[in-house]
């Protein structure tokens, strides 16, 4: 599918619709292109779905990937996912590209109780989401104004001898950030900088970086998505449990990849 940019009118009554769902309100979508789904994910958990495929199901849809992508022809704005209250946005800005991004981000959205996710709805070579600020997907992120994990992948020639770069974009580093490089490094990973893996000009952490709030980018070597999102996801709500914030047990149910044409 390709790409749509909003219309600002479009983007304004598409912000009101999630400030609407935050509230525990039902929006009025009116003529938007866009859709809710109301579901539970794995822990039973209730959520609220806004996307541009009315009827998609969150998790059929994040598994099925890039042929959901293809199969749908809305205008290609993406998705996002909240529950009551999040404190803090998951982000898969290349779910078409930086594969298996999107179903590690729904793993997190599962094992976070207090996660929003944001999901764009096209391939980067199309629109790259984390560097326009025009589209819904920032939008839906400074909306939220939280702290954000955004989740990125990169091919192991670009940074050879390295399982995963952690970096705070355009920001300062955090307490969050140093818990999860030692998170990642209990699991195992080697954790290593590289400048041009940084995100320094990503939109999501340069507007994060002004409004004083953590944003993680992190960059994920080919095995780790393929094999490794258990673990991923293990370091990453341990490194969030260890910041003081809830940990999972306690909430009961209720063009291409930076260059890496792996298939899945």
């Amino acid at each position: 599918m390709t790409y749509r940019p909003p219309t600002p009118d479009e983007r304004t009554r598409a912000v009101a619709a999630l400030e609407a769902l935050l509230a525990g309100q039902e929006p009025d979508l009116g003529t938007l292109p866009l859709g809710l789904t109301h579901d539970v994910d794995r822990a039973r958990r209730p959520y609220t779905l806004l996307s541009d495929a009315p009827t998609a199901r969150l998790h059929t849809a994040l598994r099925a990937g890039p042929r959901f992508q293809a199969s749908h022809t809305g205008p290609g704005w993406g998705a996002v996912a909240v529950r009551e209250s999040p404190t803090v946005a998951i982000e898969v800005p290349h779910p078409g590209s930086d594969r298996f991004t999107a179903r590690l981000g729904l793993d997190l959205f599962d094992a976070l109780p207090t996660a929003a996710l944001i999901v764009a709805g096209t391939h980067r070579r199309h629109a790259d989401v984390a560097h326009l600020p025009d589209s819904l997907f920032h939008a839906y992120a400074q909306t939220l104004a939280t702290t954000e994990i955004q989740l990125h992948g990169f091919a192991e020639t670009s940074a050879p001898d390295t399982d995963a770069v952690v970096s705070p974009g355009a920001g300062n580093v955090t307490d969050l950030h140093r818990g999860l490089e030692k998170a990642l490094t209990r699991q195992g990973f080697r954790v290593r900088h590289h400048e041009h893996l940084a995100g320094r000009t990503n939109a999501q952490g340069i507007a994060a970086a002004a409004r004083g709030t953590p944003f993680l980018h992190l960059e994920l070597a080919p095995a780790l998505r393929l094999h490794h999102r258990d673990r991923v996801v293990k370091a990453i709500t341990d490194a969030w449990h260890e910041q003081g914030h809830q940990h999972p047990d306690e909430s009961g149910p209720g063009g291409d990849e930076k260059r890496d044409p792996e298939p899945g």
